[in-house]
């Protein structure tokens, strides 16, 4: 929460103390963004900007998401008199890369609302595993949605601070499950399913981001 209130507390105190320009600055120029933080979670993300116009910008989007966790396992069981021991793990890939289209409403104004369109392409990749069971899960396929935001300018300081928010979202990906279980017998079970997963999404998940114009 740290560099959120710092953020927020230069977003209010820079027109006080500072210069400012507006989003026409962005014509013709690269930039680079990265999301610092959201209100509720944060991940690895970053885009670069390329400035089209007065009040216009592409932008290529990439974002990651990894995480494992390995752990010892044992289980006694008294009836019958067992203990089964091993590993338990888990393994978590999530892969979003695509374009996005800015437009800035105010281009003139330090402070410029602006709103996003994007369409992006998904790799996720899912494993768990115990003594017992594993489950295995791949996505792939690709999102589309709708995004709002307001940026500040400032000319005394070489970055834009900007407060943004999804708001509509649609996911049309290919998912495979594989699923596999450990009867006390002995034997195993195991099953596979796959097919097209459609999900849409209608919410604000506001976050900061940081970007630098060059």
């Amino acid at each position: 929460m740290r560099p959120i209130l710092s953020l927020l507390l230069l977003a209010l105190t820079a027109p006080l103390s500072a210069g400012t320009s507006g989003a026409t600055e962005i014509d013709g120029r690269w930039g680079l963004g990265v999301g610092v933080g959201s209100i509720f979670s944060s991940s690895p993300e970053a885009s670069i900007l390329r400035g089209i116009s007065d009040r216009t910008a592409w932008i290529f989007d990439v974002s990651a998401d990894q995480s494992r966790d390995n752990r010892g396992f044992t289980n006694k069981n008294s009836n019958p008199d067992t203990t089964i021991a091993g590993t338990s793990k888990s393994e978590n890939i999530t892969i979003i890369v695509g374009p996005r289209l800015r437009r800035f409403t105010r281009p003139a104004s330090s402070f410029s609302p602006y709103c996003d369109v994007y369409a992006h392409f998904l790799d996720s990749y899912f494993l768990q595993r115990s003594p017992y069971q594993s489950q295995t899960r791949r996505q792939v396929g690709g999102e589309a949605g709708f995004a709002i935001g307001v940026e500040y300018f400032s000319t005394r300081w070489p970055f834009a601070v900007a407060a943004h928010t999804n708001v509509a979202r649609v996911t049309v990906s290919h998912v495979s499950d594989e699923y596999g279980y450990k009867l006390y017998s002995g034997s195993s079970v195991s099953s596979l399913s796959s097919g097209t997963a459609f999900s849409s999404v209608i919410a604000f998940s506001p976050s900061l981001q940081v970007r630098v114009y060059f």
